[in-house]
């Protein structure tokens, strides 16, 4: 995935976020490390199966609203496997379903 370093986005207090296939990253941060880019790529992961980033993120806000930033069922997922940099090769379609209370 191609990175955009800037000093706007994503919001201080967070390193990277995907905007449609791209990370946008704090230039604080610059190289990002390994667990961000695996992170990101479990988002990329879940929008495709999503049917696509619009689709993604409007279930992303609805879940937002539901359970809040920590326990989004799709950042749960990222958070849990971004330290293992193979997960992407033996995810299940939809894992992030079963963090849904």
């Amino acid at each position: 995935m191609k990175i955009i370093y800037n000093n706007f986005l994503p919001l201080p207090g967070f390193y990277a976020m995907v905007f449609f296939g791209v990370i946008l990253a704090r230039k604080k941060y610059r190289p990002l490390p390994e667990r961000t880019l695996n992170h990101e790529a479990i988002h990329a992961a879940q929008a495709a199966e999503c049917g696509g980033w619009i689709l993604f993120y409007l279930r992303y806000l609805w879940l937002w609203i539901q359970y809040g930033y920590g326990n989004n069922p799709f950042e749960r997922e990222a958070y849990e496997y971004a330290g293992y940099g193979s997960y992407l090769l033996s995810r299940i379609s939809f894992a992030w379903k079963k963090y849904i209370k």
